[in-house]
Formats: structure tokens, sequence, C-alpha cells
């Protein structure tokens, strides 16, 4: 029979950092770890919660490996503490349970989300937490997990720090907490196939950005002068009011630091800087009119050949796969209708080609894939390729810069609270381009510096390709200190 310690010997030792987080299925001491780990739909539920902690920057770590190896090495006999504590390596202070249960019903089905919090070394429940859904026809456990801890994240998190603290500990005794039995193994041994009715759809509660400041937000470049006429539009949308559309994370952190910099190092004066969070369609055509009518904001804030024009963009975009079209995406846009009430990116550039401008630099940390870091916008497409031909695309006084291919999905940067390529832009702004030490940099150097760092760490941290696009000539000056 094997030890604990022999078991410890070919599980990993994992360095935990503070702020990571480990799931595993509840399971009373009568069952079997090993047999509540592998029926289908608790893993589906464990991954919807792993994948929330992940959206909001933690570490999660990975059981999937060391599980095999207690199922390979016929360990499974253990205690469900002792494999818990393999699993925990000594180094993990806490650990999640999750549990869950479907009730189908004529009305619709409906589900029930059961967590616990516990201390590591004691294993007492810290806190006890339940969320009931609202009924629709869907047994897919996955969703219906992902869709109520996204709504209730928040409100976990606060108990867990709180209790921890705190000391506070759980009585279960009148907490009933269903068993994952031999029942619902069967029952749940596949997700059904069946139509979903949508849920009556809940407003969903304004994220608060509270992010530490990481590098590139301190020790921003100073321009010293003031650049009196030059105009920027700066966009960040993070909270899209669809329920089917996930947060981008870093937007609006991204925006707000753009600002200071566009501020700041660029010498953009504070009335010039038509500043927008979470940008309606409404906001949009305002800003760089509509279809056939280019005088919205931006053109009229514009002194002809005399203004310098910038404009960001943090956000969402979306593909039109009928007409491999791309379009900015709104707050209260629902990707399924992007061609009714997304912004177009050919009417964009066609509107921005009829601004009077002196020069014009363009920056978007979106992708137009259809998927997004945060989940997916459109669901059941093919990546398209994107192509917006328009005469500013070739004009000399024209920098454009683009966070990946439009086929690609851009990435965070989480441990920066940005964007990977907005972190790296500014990063070059800052003067990490600045490779002659000229105190200026060009778009040669910020391309040389942006392909060198962002598609390594889009591989590094994401296992995925992320390809910036720049266009413009090399020589142009993006800032110079």
């Amino acid at each position: 029979m094997k030890s604990i310690l022999s078991l410890l010997l070919f599980i990993p030792i994992f360095a935990f950092a503070q702020n990571s987080i480990i799931v595993f299925p509840y399971t009373q001491e009568s069952e079997s770890f090993c047999d509540n780990y592998n029926v289908y739909n608790t893993k589906m539920a464990i991954q919807a919660i792993e994948e929330i902690y992940k959206y909001n920057a933690y570490n999660v770590v990975d059981t999937k490996s060391p599980m095999r190896k207690v199922q390979s090495e016929n360990a499974c006999h253990l205690s469900n503490s002792k494999i818990k504590s393999a699993l925990l390596g000594g180094w993990q202070s806490t650990y999640i349970e999750v549990s869950y249960e479907l009730h189908k019903t004529s009305q619709g089905n409906y589900f029930e989300l059961y967590l616990l919090f516990r201390d590591a070394a004691s294993s007492d429940v810290l806190v006890a937490f339940k969320e009931t859904s609202k009924k629709r026809y869907s047994s897919n456990i996955k969703d219906f997990t992902h869709s109520l801890f996204e709504a209730n994240f928040e409100e976990f998190v606060k108990q867990c720090n709180w209790a921890r603290s705190s000391g506070q500990k759980v009585d279960l005794t009148s907490f009933s907490i269903p068993s994952i039995s031999p029942s619902q193994k069967t029952m749940f041994a596949q997700q059904e196939n069946t139509i979903e009715v949508k849920e009556e759809k809940k407003v969903k509660p304004k994220a608060v950005d509270n992010f530490p400041l990481s590098d590139v937000d301190k020790n921003i470049p100073s321009y010293g002068k003031v650049n009196e006429n030059a105009i920027a539009v700066i966009i960040g949308n993070r909270d899209y009011k669809n329920n089917d559309v996930p947060e981008v994370k870093f937007a609006r952190n991204d925006a707000k630091v753009m600002k200071s910099y566009l501020k700041n190092g660029l010498g953009f004066k504070e009335g010039n800087i038509i500043y927008v969070e979470d940008a309606t369609q409404a906001d949009f055509n305002a800003i760089f009119g509509i279809k056939g009518n280019a005088k919205g904001k931006l053109f009229n804030y514009v002194k002809p050949n005399v203004s310098d024009v910038y404009i960001y963009y943090s956000g969402h975009g979306a593909p039109n796969p009928e007409t491999n079209k791309g379009y900015f995406v709104p707050v209260d846009t629902d990707p399924s209708l992007i061609h009714f009430n997304g912004y177009s990116l050919d009417t964009f550039y066609e509107n921005l080609s009829l601004v009077p401008y002196k020069s014009l630099t363009i920056v978007v940390d979106a992708c137009f894939s259809g998927s997004s870091e945060g989940g997916m916008l459109l669901k059941n497409i093919s990546p398209v390729f994107i192509k917006s031909e328009n005469k500013v695309l070739r004009d000399d006084n024209v920098v454009i810069l683009t966070s990946a291919a439009s086929e690609q999905v851009s990435s965070w940067y989480n441990e920066k609270y940005h964007s990977l390529f907005t972190y790296y832009y500014l990063k070059g702004l800052q003067g990490a381009a600045d490779t002659n030490k000229d105190r200026k940099v060009t778009l040669g150097e910020m391309k040389a510096y942006i392909v060198d760092n962002v598609p390594y760490m889009a591989r590094r941290l994401n296992n995925r390709e992320q390809t910036p696009e720049m266009t413009g000539d090399e020589d142009i000056i993006l800032i110079q200190r």
C-alpha cells in the first residue's frame, strides 16, 4: 500500500502565490475523491470556476497532471484528506470545494451552485456559499456555473477575505450540500443537446477599476510644452451591457493611462481630449460621424491642416462573418447583429479620410476574430481575414498600430494590469524602444520593440500567436523627450 509520503514524492511541489486558488469537487468521506473528480459535469463546473478566477488575475493551480499520477499509481484508495493534502503540496493555505444540483421542471431547468472555502490545515469551512439561478431550458452545467459565479464573484471573494482575516468558521449542520451520487453521475455523463432559451437579462454591476500601479503607470515622460491644436479621442470599453459579452478587464485602465501619456508626454491639452469610458453606438456616431456624414465631434474639433490627431481604442472588435468586415463593439451592441449596431471599420476610416488633420495616429487594442481573452463574442464562427481599404491607410502622415492580426486574439497582461499590446506600447513610449538613446522614439523603433516583445509574451503567457500590425513611415517620431 502506498503511503502519503510516496504519493507526495511523485506529485510536483508548486510554489503558490498569495493570490493562487485551487478547486476541488465536494466529496464526503464515504465517497471517492477520484470518482467525483472524474464526473464530466463536475469537471465542467470546476473549469468554469477556474476561468472566472483566471480572468480576475488569479493563479489557478492545475490539478489535472497530479490527479493523472494519482490514478496511474493506483493511489485512489487513499483517504480523501490524504489526496487533497498531497494536491495542496504543503504550500496552499486554503482551497475551494464545488458542488451543484440541476433541477428539471416543466417551466424550465434551474441550477444551484454550492461553494465551500476551506482552511487547508484544519479543513474548517470558512465560507459556505449557495446561489440559485433563474429557470431556463438548458442542462449545460458549465454555462450555469459560469454565469452564476461571474455574477457573484466579487461578493464571494469579499466573504473569503473577511473570513480569513477574522478567523470565522461555518457550521455545516444546517447547510445541506448535494453529493455527486451514482445516479447523478449517470444522469450527467454527457451534456444534453437542448435548445437554450435565454433567461431574463440582469443588469450587470459596473466593475470597479482598482488596480495597483504597474511600471508604465509611473515615470511618465514629460514633453515639456503644450501642443496647442492637437486633438485626441480615447475610448476604453470594459463593461458590456449584453450579458453574453465578456468584459475587457483592463480597457478602462488602458485608456486612463494613455490619457496621461498624451497630456504629459505628448503635450495634449485636457480640453482637446475626447475621453469616453464604455462608449455606446451613439457615442461612436457622435464622435466619428455616421456613414455618409463625417462631421462628428472629432471633425469639428480639428483645426484644418494644423491639428495632430491621435485616436486610441481599447475594447472589443468583432467581424461580420458574411462580409469579412470588421466592427468596433460599442457597449450596447449585440455582436450577433454587429452589422446593425456595431461601428464599422470601413465607416471609421472613410470618415477619418475626410478629417483635415495635419497628422494622424491610430492605436487600436482590440481583436476582430469573434473571440477575446475573456471569452467568445460570436459562437461557432471561423476566423475571418478583415481588410479595409481606404486612402488613410496609404497616407504618409498616418501611423496605424493594431494589437493583433484580424484572425487573432489580443492578450491581457494580468501581472501588469493592462492589455499586453498597450503595456508594451506604453513601455516603448516611456523610453524602452529608444534604442539609439536620442530621446526620441520613432515608429521604426517602436515597431522593432513591439515585434520583439508582444508575440513572445503572448506565446509565453497564453500559448497563442499574437502579431501586432503597424503601418506608416518608420522615421515618424511618436514621442520626443
